[in-house]
């Protein structure tokens, strides 16, 4: 059965992927390892699976750091993400003790030092991460957050560059653990994937929507029990989007049928463009809108544009709507795509407006 519960809920067939990073984990560590993929692919789900269900934790010592929802605006808060205070020792200020990466002792003295710069962060996590006897791997999500932050209080040293090196620190120099860095935003992986130093030090691995056969199968369970006719239904609206699919499963009893329920998705999704294009006006920049159209047109043509090919306005155009999520820029294969299926059943409807 591909089907497996984790957490609770459905964990669909990811047995080629979880493979992937099995294998990758038993090779000593030697680049960044950069695992992108559109909104709702379920990047982060397959991540925590392999760490909580096919890893030895008497082998390897995992930490992970998410920086999803984090409001970092400067290095201390930067710091502070790292730190878990343990309130069992907590005396008084300068006693203070803290967990680093919910691993590392860190004395209140010590991350003094460390905000006044008297003290490398970065320099203190390698000499911890040399005295783990077990296998490191460090897994970071949504690391784009740290960009425009500064070390320093002069506006010189970049927060991301120093972290990255950091990163590079840890795999290619010393080999002292895997560095795993989650991302959704491929705009931000664009710039490092074309620069020269980055891109020869890190790999890259695609986690894309469902294959069909693995939605198929799962939707045609005994636990769920669509029809074909169904399924064949929903891959066309929801294609392979995990959390699109859930979603639909739970909402499914509140509508008088399922293409009901898909064609409000796609009402949805067609808001959510509108909405682009009223901020755009606002800003000025209603010119984006024409290149959109232009850009999406070819998306539904051949089902995807080839981002070389395309004006200065069009590239404008997928920046900016791949910040929102609504367009997805494979920037290995220098191509667009939609986001999801369900954004490509609006781009019709919008076209066809």
């Amino acid at each position: 059965m591909i089907v497996k519960k984790f957490r609770g809920v459905d964990f669909v067939n990811r047995d080629q992927e979880i493979d992937f990073f099995l294998e990758y984990f038993r090779h000593a560590p030697e680049r960044v390892l950069w695992v992108y993929g559109p909104k709702s692919a379920g990047k982060t789900t397959l991540i925590e699976y392999v760490i909580e269900n096919k890893l030895d934790s008497n082998e390897y010592n995992v930490k992970y750091l998410n920086f999803r929802g984090l409001l970092i605006g400067s290095f201390d808060n930067f710091i502070e993400a790292f730190l878990e205070e343990k309130e069992d020792e907590v005396q008084t200020e300068l006693n203070r003790n803290y967990n680093l990466l919910g691993v590392f002792k860190l004395e209140a003295k010590t991350l003094k030092k460390i905000k006044e710069n008297k003290i490398n962060l970065f320099h203190y996590l390698i000499e911890e991460f040399k005295r783990e006897k077990r296998k490191n791997i460090f897994i970071i999500d949504e690391i784009q957050a740290l960009q425009e932050i500064y070390v320093n209080g002069n506006g010189t040293k970049l927060l991301l560059n120093e972290f990255l090196n950091f990163c590079l620190r840890l795999t290619k120099e010393t080999h002292l653990s895997h560095v795993l860095i989650l991302t959704s935003n491929t705009i931000f992986l664009n710039e490092i994937y074309t620069n020269a130093k980055m891109k020869v030090t890190s790999d890259f691995e695609l986690i894309d929507h469902l294959r069909y056969e693995d939605v198929n199968q799962w939707l045609t369970t005994d636990e769920i029990g669509f029809s074909q006719q169904e399924v064949d239904l929903i891959y066309e609206y929801l294609g392979g989007s995990v959390a699109h699919i859930k979603k639909l499963i739970d909402y499914k009893h509140r509508y008088e049928s399922i293409r009901t329920y898909l064609e409000e998705m796609v009402e949805i999704a067609q808001s959510e463009i509108k909405f682009s294009f009223r901020e755009l006006k606002k800003s000025d920049k209603e010119y984006l809108i024409t290149a959109f159209y232009e850009v999406i047109k070819e998306i539904l043509a051949n089902g995807f544009c080839v981002s070389a090919q395309e004006t200065k306005e069009q590239i404008e155009a997928i920046d900016y709507f791949c910040e929102k999520e609504i367009l997805f820029y494979d920037p290995i294969k220098d191509i667009t795509t939609a986001n999801s299926q369900i954004y490509l059943k609006a781009f019709e409807k919008i076209i066809g407006q």
